[in-house]
């Protein structure tokens, strides 16, 4: 069946997440150290190698069980290591009970968006290329993101599309649950899927990311089948898609795990992967 409906994710998919990854990193380490002192940058920078050293076994868990690999983007890897460097402070606030963990995650969610909010928009050089030939080619094109919709409205001006594409922002694809809404075969999506490679399991149920994908099927008039998703991480972006029956492509990043390879190969001829983001119209053809 052709394809009908592109769905791109948007950070690390088509920005460039060498460049705004490593803008963000500082401007998250600047920030800490700024709340925690100026002395403690030993102590962040080893709570966040240590995340990258146990990753992908450790995964980012927003409370709801593991969703992707703790090393999939510096934004993942951020807030996983303010666990940890909270936790080396000792501090009675940030450490402990349920209440401290929801101030810690409080925290964690301001410096976020103080630090992605600094961010310089920074595109893939293939992307406005790619995404113009897309669409042209294809009725309809949508971007689902975990980022706010306004966010990446407006950095989407830098790109000076001729076509308008539709944004779906908050889609919690970390967030593990279920629906509020059926059909496309969500019934038949298990809640743990264990794949070569990983020793704790996959959570395809994502509920929220589910409904924003079925209001975008719903608003096209198209199939999962009729779909390629396109995404950068293949536990958060591409699993549940992929799942329903779409076609995904992997955006590869510097460090593309065994397992996320072996997540592609058992979606068969549905799976594909590359370097560049051209490589998605070759897929079109």
């Amino acid at each position: 069946m052709a394809v009908r409906l592109v769905v791109f994710d948007f950070d690390g998919t088509l920005t460039d997440i060498r460049s705004e990854g490593a803008e963000f990193a500082a401007a998250y380490e600047e920030r800490v150290l700024q709340l925690f002192g100026a002395d403690r940058r030993d102590a962040w920078r080893a709570a966040l190698a240590s995340v990258y050293a146990d990753a992908p076994e450790l995964g980012w868990d927003m409370g709801s069980g593991a969703t992707a690999p703790g090393d999939a983007d510096p934004y993942i890897a951020a807030t996983l290591a303010l666990a940890r460097f909270c936790d080396t402070l000792r501090l009675p606030l940030l450490s402990g009970d349920d209440k401290a963990k929801k101030l810690r995650g409080d925290l964690g969610g301001a410096l976020y968006q103080a630090a992605y909010g600094a961010l310089h928009a920074a595109f893939r050089p293939e992307a406005r290329e790619v995404v113009e030939a897309v669409t042209r080619q294809v009725p309809h094109v949508r971007i689902v993101t975990n980022s706010s919709t306004a966010k990446v409205t407006d950095k989407l001006k830098a790109l000076a599309l001729t076509r308008p594409m539709g944004v779906a922002g908050d889609a919690r694809k970390f967030e593990v649950g279920e629906p509020a809404g059926r059909g496309h075969g969500i019934g038949g999506v298990a809640a743990k899927w264990w794949v070569p490679g990983l020793k704790r399991p996959v959570l395809p149920r994502r509920g929220r990311y589910f409904d924003v994908l079925a209001e975008v099927w719903a608003d096209t008039g198209t199939t999962p089948a009729e779909t390629l998703v396109v995404g950068d991480i293949v536990e958060l972006d591409l699993v549940l898609p992929g799942l329903l029956g779409a076609h995904v492509h992997h955006v590869r990043r510097a460090t593309t795990h065994a397992y996320e390879v072996a997540i592609l190969e058992a979606f068969g001829a549905r799976g594909g992967s590359s370097d560049d983001l051209r490589d998605v119209l070759t897929r079109l053809d």
